[in-house]
Formats: structure tokens, C-alpha cells, sequence
């Protein structure tokens, strides 16, 4: 796994999203941002990553968009652009559709503006292994040392609360599974307990009285969906930092500042 394709995801609600709203832009993905929009940050990171093979945007491309790629460095005819579907997973079945199955896609979201490409390497590191399907998480309690008052959503189990960090690596075809459950899951992700009853009552009862690891889950996910999946942890809290409501954009910009410093 020496050269990846990427899928970014920078379709959204449009407009009518509260952070688009206020900043008069098109779609939260053009939320400006220490200079940027949203959007640009991932571009212009993903422009200076040396195992990218490809790009595929799935966004409207419309001219907002359009000069938003520019600006970070991309001409139209270096983007495979893909229209967003009504939902993040039917986006990402639909941009998976065009590229090669034997090729590892790297998918990750354009509201991720601190995203590093040494968390990339980092990621794809220790996802060089068997797993069909490898999904970057953060330890809740690292995040917490950091961040004591940001609130992210959790999954409680009996090892480890993680934490989701937009990254997501698909190796094999049979990873391509997963986006037909992702549909189930999209509705409910702000609710761990019904994310976790997709595997079963049983695995629920065990995650509810905290007996349920981390590890437990992911094997039971592996053999639901006969795809391998695993958790891959990271060591930077900032992974678990996407930009959602106008608390997550105003701890980006500090942090940002403290960058720049």
C-alpha cells in the first residue's frame, strides 16, 4: 500500500446549514476558516501528501467549489468530481463506484480543516495489516486531557471510550459492505446504544452494562458483515476535531492560532 486514491466528502446541507447561514457561503464545506474555507485546509494537505494517487470530490460542482479547489492548489482536471448523493453513505457508494476495487481508498471529510498529514501516515501505518477495512478512532480520555470542555460523541465500552476521527482506509472490495449498514447507522450516529443494536440484542445488553470492549465490537461487526474491520487508534487528540456546530469552529480557530504562534 504504497499510493492511495482518496475520497474527500465535502457535500452537505447547503446553505440552509446554520455555519453556512451565518457566513453567507454555499455549504459549511466553504465556512471560512483562518483564511480558508473548511474545504481548502483538507485540499491543501492532501495537495502535500505524497502517497496520493488520486482525488475524488464528491461536492456540487458549482463555481463556489470550483474556485474553493483552486485556491488550494487543484485544477478541475485534477479532481475526479462526483455530485453528492442525498446521504454521506449513498455519496461514498457513488464515488466508490468509479475507481478500481483493487485500489485502497483513503475516504475523510472536507469539515476536517486540522487534518495533518502525518496523522495520514500515522493512520495508514498501523492500518498495514489484514483488516478489509481500518477506521480511525481517539481514546476519549486523551481527547478529554486536552479538551476538558469539548464535546464529542463517545462510544462507553469496557476498555475505552473512542472517539470517531473522519478517517477511514477501505482495502479490499469486501470493505465496500459496510456502506450499505453506514445508511442504518448515519441516522442514529449521535446515539451510541442504537448504533450498537445493528449488532444484535445480545451485543447490546453487554455494551449497556459495560462488559462490551472495544476490540469484542469490532469482531462482531468483522463477522455480521464478513468484511475484517478494525479500530485504529491515533495519538493526537486534534484527529477527533471536526467542524459541526459553531463551538467546534471556534476551538479549530485556537487551536489554529496556537499553530501559528
Amino acid at each position: 500500500m504504497n499510493r492511495f486514491e482518496v475520497i474527500v466528502l465535502a457535500g452537505d446541507r447547503g446553505a440552509d446549514d446554520p455555519l453556512a447561514a451565518r457566513a453567507a457561503v454555499a455549504g459549511k464545506s466553504l465556512v471560512p476558516l483562518a483564511g480558508r474555507s473548511l474545504l481548502e485546509h483538507v485540499l491543501v494537505c492532501l495537495s502535500d501528501w505524497p502517497k496520493l494517487s488520486g482525488m475524488t470530490l464528491v461536492a456540487p460542482e458549482s463555481e463556489d467549489y470550483r474556485a474553493a479547489a483552486a485556491r488550494a492548489g487543484w485544477s478541475v482536471d485534477q479532481l475526479r468530481w462526483v455530485e453528492p448523493a442525498s446521504s454521506p453513505s449513498e455519496s461514498v457508494g457513488r464515488a466508490l463506484e468509479g475507481l478500481d476495487a483493487s485500489q485502497p481508498v483513503l475516504l475523510t471529510t472536507a469539515d476536517h480543516p486540522l487534518l495533518k498529514a502525518t496523522w495520514l501516515d500515522e493512520f495508514i501505518g498501523q492500518a498495514a495489516g489484514e483488516a478489509d477495512l481500518a477506521v480511525g478512532l481517539v481514546d476519549l480520555a486523551l481527547f478529554r486531557a486536552s479538551y476538558p470542555d469539548a464535546r464529542r460523541t463517545s462510544y462507553r465500552f469496557s476498555d475505552r471510550s473512542p472517539c470517531g476521527c473522519n478517517l477511514f482506509l477501505l482495502r479490499t472490495q469486501r470493505a465496500r459492505r459496510v456502506v450499505s449498514l453506514w445508511r442504518q447507522v448515519e441516522q442514529d450516529r449521535k446515539r451510541p446504544w442504537r448504533v450498537v443494536s445493528l449488532l444484535g440484542w445480545a451485543t447490546l445488553g453487554r455494551y449497556l452494562l459495560g462488559s462490551l470492549s472495544v476490540d469484542q465490537a469490532f469482531k462482531r461487526l468483522s463477522a455480521r458483515l464478513q468484511t475484517t474491520i478494525a479500530p485504529v487508534w491515533l495519538s493526537d487528540p486534534d484527529c477527533a476535531i471536526d467542524v459541526d456546530t459553531p463551538e467546534d469552529l471556534a476551538l479549530v480557530e485556537r487551536i489554529m492560532a496556537v499553530r501559528q504562534c
